[in-house]
């Protein structure tokens, strides 16, 4: 309510108008009826003047008459005088709209009160047309008559007297006349005095009964007013205890403590919430001050926090969250978010009536977002750090000068993998696999001190941050960590699993001081790798002069190399030929020979040149990512053979790594690729290495025969160089045995190389397969090969691999 004193003054307004509107109607009838009375009053006061003049006036005639005395005659023209101007304003009145100034002059000079002249005019316009009024002026015109001829007889009376002859006759005669006039005139002033009393009488019955009904009506509308000011004031009561009664069950009913204090701080209303959060019933707390109803304090300083004081209720802070803590006089402590709003009349109105207090309980929402926030840092399954928290601490580890360079104590960085452990998970299950790992972190934390850090970083992968050791300490305390599970025998369901630890340490003192989180973390995990590598339950130091740590660092380089390869569309295939070496014509003629697509790396964002696949196929297939890069090889590939319209050679070539051939979802993807491009399937030949083949035996056989029955060929790679070759050869639908280049290399001066191409070559047409010898470097091994009737050769003698431009070439062309 932005302005009061205008809704107050409308209120009583409301309230006390019509009782003046009623007092204002009483005077306004009042002063009619007084005004219309004292009107009457003239009127009946002008016919007494009227009806004595006339009887005057017939009396000065009568004695002028007898005596012929000159004071009767003045006397009587004195009276004749005031009738004529009576005559004359009676004359004026019967126009209708008489003239005021001479209407009052002549009431007045005849006699008329001047206050009193007024109401005689106002009446004579509002009353003319009434039966009483036009009688009383019909009996006074019949009056004037009478004493016009009273008038003439007395000028005849005049003349005669004054000639001064014998008039004896006359003068009877005429006093007879004037007799005559009196007995006629008397009961017109008799009737008009009755008219004038009869019309005062009736206009103030008239007056009195309108007076008293107005008086009724205006008394009734007053206390039909009252009536309704008193039925509103009641329906207010009502639904005022109404508002009042569903503000309490609403405020009792919601699940927020809801307090109500009055101006001064002492409490009026406490809900039911507010009770139990509080721990006292209401009878209790209703008319003490709040604080001693509540005790509220700040969670840091425990300073006592009064909810309602200036500082929390001021514009700016009132109806703000503030979180404190309730302390209860059983002793608990509760976690609350207190919201004081003032009660005011007006919103700009510095006073306050009083105070809300909404108390939340926050007890759940910290506990959860504690929980969340200790999720955030820690594993699930251990209770252990994170991998998140874990590098966390490792960079301030990393970025923490010491302060002494020559101390002996360091800190050092473990990596924990441990060995043979999806053994567990496919023996006994995952469960059993999540329940030895929370095992084997308890062995761990007991052989650590409180600050150190271990941490599970996934699957079956530990990490440690020992800080402030000593290298002995560390060795120690690593060597612990190692031999904890030697005698860790986990049993699930009546059957024992055992498991060891394989432990890669990096010692923080032996690196620069620029390495970063990531950098250390792979040292350790190559470190870790190497000793799996060489035997595993062993512990294997992170050494920068160790070449085989540092070939496997490469590795890991070689890694992210590849992968922003891949993002920044870095890989291009090259091209080698085939040829059929049994046909001597068919050398000099490359155009029908087939063709084996070959993977490069274009090393354009670090400034080298093409990379061989030798370099960065390992770490591709390490790290999982050779099932990207097939994917990209096989798109790439027949995108391009379907903008040419005639092959360069009848056959192409493709390698596929053995997790491509396991995965399902690549079956599918090439059979996209051949429909989306249009390319024949015949005109490709997927080359798979044996050892991918064998370990990956019931997959590679579906794979091989899906993509046979729409036509396209395989070629067993790097054949002869695998364990079991033989006994899985006739499993695989190949139509092609590719001799590995190792025993093709020196079979011109090896004779047992020679006789194994022999019987490689022997098994191969055994099994109505053509043949394929890799690395001819020369024509002595060419020649040999064809002595030995090799279907095919492949190498450097017979054509170097080359970008595949093909493509381009026959773009233009076209």
């Amino acid at each position: 309510m932005k302005n009061p004193s205008k809704y107050l003054n409308a209120q009583l307004l409301r309230i006390t108008g019509p009782f003046l509107l009623a007092v204002l109607a009483v005077l306004i009838l009042a002063t009619v009826s007084i005004r219309v009375m004292s009107s009457a009053r003239t009127y009946i006061v002008g016919e007494s003047l009227w009806s004595k003049e006339q009887k005057d006036a017939i009396f000065y005639a009568q004695v002028y008459a007898e005596t012929g005395s000159e004071d009767a005659y003045k006397q009587y023209l004195a009276t004749a005088d005031n009738l004529r101007k009576l005559r004359s304003v009676r004359l004026e009145f019967a126009r209708g709209a008489p003239d005021p100034a001479f209407a009052r002059t002549a009431l007045i000079d005849s006699g008329i009160a001047p206050e009193d002249v007024g109401d005689v005019i106002w009446v004579s316009r509002i009353f003319r047309h009434t039966g009483y009024f036009s009688e009383a002026m019909s009996y006074w015109s019949r009056g004037d008559l009478e004493l016009e001829q009273l008038d003439q007889i007395v000028r005849t009376l005049r003349e005669k007297l004054q000639s001064g002859t014998q008039v004896g006759g006359v003068t009877d005669y005429l006093k007879q006349r004037i007799w005559q006039i009196n007995v006629e005139i008397r009961p017109l002033a008799s009737k008009f005095s009755d008219v004038i009393s009869a019309a005062f009488r009736r206009t103030a019955t008239l007056l009195l009964a309108t007076d008293l009904y107005a008086s009724i009506l205006l008394m009734l509308l007053s206390t039909l007013h009252v009536r309704r000011s008193i039925l509103e004031r009641r329906q207010i009561e009502i639904a005022l205890r109404e508002s009042e009664a569903r503000a309490k069950a609403t405020l009792g009913s919601i699940g927020e403590a809801v307090i109500v204090t009055g101006s001064s701080g002492y409490v009026e209303f406490i809900n039911a919430a507010a009770e139990r959060i509080s721990g006292r019933p209401a009878a209790d707390c209703v008319g003490k001050r709040l604080h001693e109803t509540l005790r509220l304090v700040h969670e840091g300083s425990r300073e006592p926090v009064n909810p309602v004081s200036n500082k929390l209720t001021e514009p700016g802070e009132a109806g703000l969250a503030a979180d404190m803590l309730l302390l209860r006089g059983d002793g608990k402590e509760i976690f609350v978010q207190a919201v004081t709003s003032p009660i005011s009349d007006d919103a700009s109105d510095s006073d306050t009536n009083g105070y809300v207090l909404i108390l939340r309980n926050m007890t759940r929402e910290r506990e959860y977002r504690e929980n969340v926030a200790w999720q955030a840092l820690h594993d699930a399954l251990t209770g252990l750090v994170n991998r998140a928290e874990f590098e966390r601490r490792l960079r301030v580890a990393l970025q923490t000068p010491r302060e002494d360079p020559l101390a002996k104590e360091t800190s050092a960085l473990l990596f924990l993998d441990l060995d043979r452990f999806r053994v567990v998970n496919d023996t006994c299950g995952h469960a059993a696999g999540d329940s030895m790992l929370r095992e084997v972190a308890k062995r761990f934390q007991q052989c650590l001190r409180a600050n150190d850090t271990l941490a599970r970083f996934g699957g079956d992968e530990f990490g440690v941050l020992l800080q402030n050791y000593c290298s002995s300490d560390i060795e120690r305390v690593t060597e612990e960590l190692r031999t904890c599970l030697n005698e860790f025998v986990f049993m699930w369901e009546a059957q024992p699993c055992t498991t060891s630890v394989s432990v890669g340490v990096l010692k923080i003192v032996d690196i620069d001081g620029g390495m970063t989180v990531e950098q250390a973390l792979r040292l350790a995990d190559v470190a870790c790798y190497m000793a799996k590598e060489r035997g595993r339950n062993r512990v294997q130091l992170a050494d920068l002069c160790d070449s085989e740590l540092l070939h496997y660092v490469d590795e890991a380089s070689w890694g992210r190399r590849v992968k922003q390869a891949m993002e920044a569309d870095e890989f291009c295939l090259y091209v080698q030929p085939i040829v059929e070496i049994n046909e001597a014509s068919s050398l000099g003629a490359p155009r029908g020979y087939h063709a084996e697509l070959l993977l490069r790396m274009n090393a354009r964002s670090s400034g080298g040149g093409v990379v061989a696949p030798g370099l960065f196929i390992p770490a591709a297939e390490r790290y999982g990512l050779m099932p990207a890069i097939d994917r990209w090889v096989i798109r790439t590939a027949l995108e391009r053979l379907s903008r040419i319209e005639t092959p360069y050679f009848a056959q192409y070539g493709i390698n596929l790594s053995g997790s491509s051939i396991g995965d399902e979802r690549f079956l599918d993807f090439v059979r996209e690729q051949f429909v989306r491009t249009g390319v024949a399937p015949s005109l490709i030949c997927f080359e798979i290495t044996e050892t991918a083949a064998i370990a990956n035996l019931t997959p590679a056989v579906r794979f091989m025969r899906e993509l046979t029955r729409m036509g396209c060929r395989f070629a067993l790679d790097d054949f002869g160089a695998g364990m079991s070759s033989f006994g899985y050869l006739k499993q695989l639908p190949v139509e092609y045995l590719k001799i590995d280049g190792s025993f093709v290399r020196d079979i011109s001066h090896d004779a047992v190389s020679c006789d194994i191409v022999a019987a490689i070559n022997d098994m191969g047409h055994a099994m109505k397969c053509k043949t394929i010898a890799e690395y001819v470097g020369s024509a002595e091994v060419l020649e040999a090969l064809r002595r030995l009737g090799v279907d095919c050769a492949q190498g450097y003698y017979l054509g170097q691999p080359a970008p595949w431009i093909e493509a381009e070439v026959c773009t233009q062309e076209v």
